[in-house]
């Protein structure tokens, strides 16, 4: 292949070095923030001095005290709002390159052509995909990302590697959680009835992949090979699938990790209402009573969707201080139900958002899911005060995301000692033409084009809205290339439409058995 200026493929085996020697510091210079309390809930002419990692002081425009001697680079911020980056606290790299792959359809079937699709993935592959929704993050706003990271192949070391190593080279901040599963109770409900299922991908996953106790020991592996690498931008969290998915024995396993390597767990929690009656029948009690009476429960925790709820559960997620990260496009594009947002911010819970992979949301844009979180909630039968309000949404975009990542104490806010993770947007774009409330214009009039400039980790990473580490055309370039080498042949593809089809009919009518049961009918 023809090699491309600043674009490396994936090399199995090659590794990473943290590469600051020393504090650097950076100004920025003019800005304008945002401030609820003042008129026009903005404070104009502010200075931001970084050094390293981490915001070192915050104040008017030349009241800061420091060596100019020392600053490496200032930053004009005149007509630049400076905000946190964004959190995208749920998502999946692997289906970066998988947006667009198939109709809208409930979850359950959704899963079969994703598992039956027509990629034999590599691990160059798996680092292209990661790499682009990177850069597709960092364009459009989003600092720091929670990636529940499955594969073709279960937990397997090469493909968390190659994940790992474009995370380091986009820049982005990246927290890891690989996703284990040992079981999945929808499938053996079938066996109840009396259903079999044809040789697939899915149902035959637990045979394809490396046996449970060999794919923890590859999770061990990763956490500690990469946990706090690249100066504590890439971190590792313990990934169990879903409560449905993973044993009692693999749930324990994965919290002994957790405690272990002192990080936290990531998870899907009753995304659907057949997870949810599956789970009832099976275990006895609803999803979020059964991952309390486990343990799980507990700041660092986070969960994914968590739409089905019995009542009781929201007390419960507050009361333990779980995050709970809100797919508000992924859910709707697969009709997974309402999560009670305006509810469980009553409540107190923490709240993240998230975008979900691109094969459920088919994109990665983060501003998209704010302008989606604060339309769908908007219920006639919920008093319209109780509508999530523009800045609980950045909240949870922001200082939400960080709790999820376990940085809930340094990331989300523009301050002293946070970590330098933070957005220059152009007030002069058409999103902010004329400007009038910020936080309004934030959430339902910007879509990630007016971002100018990227910080993370103190590092500038995206400048006049282009990324400073990635070459973009070259990566277009062989992901179109290698995409065409990695396609099944016809025939294989043949076979696999074949399955996926008798594989839907017979999860379709288990669907409609069990919701019928469920519901009494």
């Amino acid at each position: 292949m023809q090699t491309v200026p600043r674009l490396q493929s994936y090399a199995p085996g090659s590794s990473v070095e943290d590469t600051n020697t020393g504090l650097q510091y950076l100004l920025i210079r003019g800005c304008t923030l945002l401030a609820p309390d003042e008129p026009g809930k903005l404070l104009h002419e502010q200075d931001i001095l970084i050094a390293g990692q981490r915001i070192a002081a915050v104040g008017p425009t030349g009241s800061l005290t420091f060596n100019p001697q020392q600053v490496e680079r200032v930053i004009r911020g005149k007509n630049r709002l400076v905000v946190p980056g964004l959190v995208n606290a749920h998502t999946h790299s692997l289906e970066n390159l998988m947006k667009a792959t198939s109709l809208s359809m409930p979850l359950e079937l959704w899963l079969v052509p994703l598992f039956g699709d027509t990629l034999e993935w590599s691990p160059n592959l798996v680092y292209l995909s990661t790499l682009l929704g990177a850069l597709e993050m960092l364009k459009t706003g989003t600092t720091a990302v929670l990636d529940h990271l499955w594969t073709s192949a279960g937990v397997s070391t090469e493909y968390l590697d190659a994940t790992m190593h474009a995370y380091h080279d986009a820049g982005i901040r990246a927290a890891v959680a690989p996703s284990i599963e040992d079981q999945d109770l929808v499938l053996e409900a079938g066996n109840k009835y009396g259903m079999t299922f044809p040789s697939h991908p899915f149902t035959d996953r637990f045979k394809d992949w490396a046996p449970i106790n060999q794919q923890v020991k590859a999770l061990e592996r990763f956490i500690s090979t990469w946990n706090n690498t690249a100066n504590g931008r890439l971190r590792c969290l313990v990934g169990p699938s879903g409560i449905h998915w993973c044993s009692p024995e693999l749930l324990e396993t994965c919290l002994e990790l957790s405690e272990c390597y002192h990080t936290g767990m990531h998870l899907h929690a009753v995304e659907t209402e057949l997870q949810a009656a599956v789970i009832r029948d099976t275990l006895g009690q609803g999803g979020i009573r059964y991952l309390k009476h486990m343990g799980l429960l507990r700041p660092g925790t986070s969960l994914a969707h968590t739409i089905w709820l019995e009542p009781g559960d929201l007390r419960i997620l507050a009361d333990t201080g779980t995050t709970v990260v809100h797919n508000p496009i992924s859910n709707l594009r697969l009709g997974s139900g309402r999560f009670p947002l305006s509810e469980a911010l009553d409540q107190g819970v923490i709240m993240a958002l998230g975008s979900d992979g691109s094969a459920s949301n088919d994109r990665q844009n983060m501003f998209d899911v704010l302008k989606q979180t604060g339309l769908m909630h908007n219920l006639p039968d919920v008093d319209y005060h109780q509508w999530p309000q523009p800045a609980e949404i950045l909240h949870a975009a922001t200082e939400g995301g960080a709790a999820a990542l376990g940085l809930s104490a340094e990331l989300g806010r523009i301050e002293e000692q946070q970590l330098a993770d933070l957005l220059l947007i152009d007030l002069e774009s058409d999103a902010f033409l004329p400007l009038r409330d910020p936080y309004l214009h934030l959430i339902y009039c910007e879509h990630g084009t007016a971002i100018d400039g990227v910080i993370v980790n103190g590092e500038v990473v995206v400048e006049h809205g282009k990324p400073l580490n990635i070459d973009e055309q070259a990566l277009r370039q062989e992901i179109r290339e290698q995409y065409q080498f990695a396609l099944k042949s016809t025939a294989n593809i043949a076979t696999s439409m074949a399955s996926t089809d008798k594989v839907l009919a017979q999860l379709n009518k288990l669907r409609h058995l069990i919701l019928q049961k469920n519901q009494g009918l």
